[in-house]
């Protein structure tokens, strides 16, 4: 009876851990995609993660959040630059620098068949003009803002941006792309269409947290 619990202990200890591992990051440093997907780090450096304030971000435009070592044993360059992610234990930071969204970092909100950040505007001048041709779509309401991404407005503009896991291909998320993704799911389809605020960026986040959960 006492090799029954304990084989039943054993097992339950196993599937816990097994979905600890499915959905949790390691802590360091990921030097690239691949990576990422297997979610092991290659580099166990620990960096500080620090929220940019706003008046860095309209001065010198770029994502929510900066990385740094206190001691300054990593060059700037190689944070900002060279490194693909970096997990503190909680949080996923993906370097945005790579998917042409400016420098530094945004936290991953959400993982499963998607990563999901939310990302300032995109240096690809194709993506740009969309984002900015588009602004109902992507959530904004304030008019024009211009053809280049100078000025404080368009520094502190956010998106949300999906990244395929399988394919490593981003996309900006508006109301018509989320219906798109969401066309395989007719619950959640037929849920999110009752929605009263479908260009809402935390409707996004919310909606595509339920559909990573079904893959």
């Amino acid at each position: 009876m006492k090799e029954l619990v304990s084989a039943i202990v054993v097992f339950a200890l196993s599937i816990t851990l097994a979905f600890g591992q499915k959905t949790e990051f390691p802590k360091g440093v990921y030097l690239s995609f691949e990576e990422i997907k297997q979610k092991s780090p290659s580099v166990f450096e620990e960096l500080e993660v620090e929220r940019r304030t706003k008046g860095d971000i309209k001065m010198n435009g770029g994502n929510d959040y900066k990385l740094f070592t206190s001691d300054k044993s990593i060059s700037r360059k190689t944070i900002k630059k060279q490194y693909y992610a970096y997990s503190d234990g909680d949080s996923l930071y993906i370097n945005c620098i790579h998917y042409q969204i400016q420098p530094w970092y945004a936290p991953v909100l959400s993982d499963g068949k998607y990563l999901v950040i939310r990302g300032g505007l995109s240096i690809d001048r194709k993506i740009q003009k969309e984002q900015l041709d588009n602004q109902v779509q992507f959530g904004y309401m304030f008019g024009a803002v211009g053809g280049a991404p100078q000025g404080a407005k368009l520094a502190m503009l956010r998106f949300i941006y999906v990244i395929d896991k399988e394919t490593n291909k981003i996309t900006t998320v508006s109301s018509a792309y989320l219906r798109e993704l969401l066309s395989d799911t007719p619950e959640l389809l037929e849920q999110y269409e009752n929605e009263q605020e479908p260009s809402n960026q935390d409707l996004f986040v919310k909606y595509l947290k339920l559909l990573n959960k079904e893959y």
